[in-house]
């Protein structure tokens, strides 16, 4: 086995100090070191293919240079691959690795991500939960005992031992609507799952509270046959592809959906909560004049309605990760909410404005 390059060989192909490469190596501040002698420190250690020693830097520092990322999620899902990429992206800027964590709970009883923290292999953890739970209350009250420096993602809940990162789903679905309502449709048609979750709940008065000003519009809701018991299955086709269960789950939906656009007439609008659930509705009525728009959009269809809201995935990551950082540095705890305004007209895109 080959002898580990150190410190001292690259001072001895450098014809420097040994504190001097380290000065340059860990980029010490307060040291004036010459242009000339940083080079040649560097470039001895390119030639020897220096490594540093993570182990021993992280010892000196008391702190592992990496995150841990609790994601309990299809990561093939295009919402949940942006926001993990916007968090790897920011935690790039400042040298910080990603470690995926699981929410698992092991042998002393406490869950992965936790034992990661307590074993120093993590610096804090970012958290993007089961179906939009947060931690459990056994694992806050470590996470109180313990100071350690977690951030919660879309898990509709404030916290004073942990910081919070969400979207304000209500607003975002009032402006879609209004946007919508602007087309003077006589009847509006609201796609939902079969989910009871703060989110889902925040969309439906959003949509209320554009409707409030339009007494004269109808709303009419149909709610879909996903569920969180059968999300997972529903979100295979992302990773595995087609399954006997999601072919069944996707054929009632699909029924569902085609009972539900059977009477509307020409100006009316559709709704729907999720992304990419008003494609087989455009498809169906393409030719009939009805407005398609959606409340959450991740960019994962070229066929997209004629309005929708992009959700903010990939930024949502950066702002993890800048919650987090602030944490690790010592500061409190806080909670951000994220607004969604970028409603886009998707008539504008590659295929054009559809028949109307």
């Amino acid at each position: 086995m080959a002898k580990r390059v150190t410190l001292k060989d690259i001072a001895r192909a450098a014809d420097v100090t040994t504190a001097t490469v380290s000065y340059v190596i860990n980029n010490t501040p307060g040291q004036s070191i010459a242009a000339e002698t940083r080079e040649r420190v560097l470039r001895a250690a390119r030639e020897l293919n220096y490594v540093p020693n993570s182990a021993a830097r992280a010892l000196r520092r008391r702190r592992s240079g990496c995150v841990g990322v609790v994601a309990k999620k299809n990561l093939a899902v295009p919402r949940f691959s942006q926001t993990i990429r916007g968090i790897q992206s920011r935690l790039e800027d400042v040298g910080y690795n990603l470690l995926l964590c699981t929410n698992k709970v092991k042998t002393t009883g406490m869950s992965d991500y936790l034992v990661a923290y307590l074993e120093g292999r993590v610096d804090g953890i970012i958290f993007l939960g089961k179906d939009n739970a947060g931690p459990s209350a056994a694992s806050a009250a470590i996470i109180e005992r313990d100071h350690v420096p977690l951030v919660t993602f879309d898990c509709a809940g404030n916290s004073r031992i942990y910081s919070t990162v969400d979207f304000d789903y209500r607003d975002g679905a009032r402006l879609l609507t209004e946007c919508v309502l602007e087309r003077e449709p006589a009847r509006i048609l609201y796609v939902r799952p079969n989910i009871d979750t703060p989110q889902e709940r925040d969309r439906a008065r959003g949509l209320e509270d554009a409707l409030d000003a339009h007494p004269a519009t109808e709303l009419e809701v149909v709610t879909t046959p996903i569920t969180l018991e059968n999300l997972d299955t529903w979100d295979l086709r992302y990773s595995v592809g087609a399954t006997p269960e999601g072919d069944r789950l996707t054929a009632e939906f699909a029924d569902t959906l085609r009972r539900a656009v059977a009477g509307l007439t020409r100006g009316d609008a559709v709704i729907a909560s999720w992304s990419g659930w008003t494609e087989p509705i455009r498809y169906r009525c393409r030719e009939r004049g009805i407005l398609t728009a959606e409340l959450a959009n991740n960019g994962e269809s070229n066929f997209y309605p004629d309005l929708y809201m992009r959700l903010p995935n990939f930024d949502a990551g950066v702002a993890c990760a800048d919650e987090l950082l602030s944490l690790i540095d010592g500061k409190p705890s806080s909670a951000r909410i994220l607004h969604l305004t970028n409603v886009l007209d998707g008539t504008r895109g590659t295929y054009g404005p559809e028949p109307r």
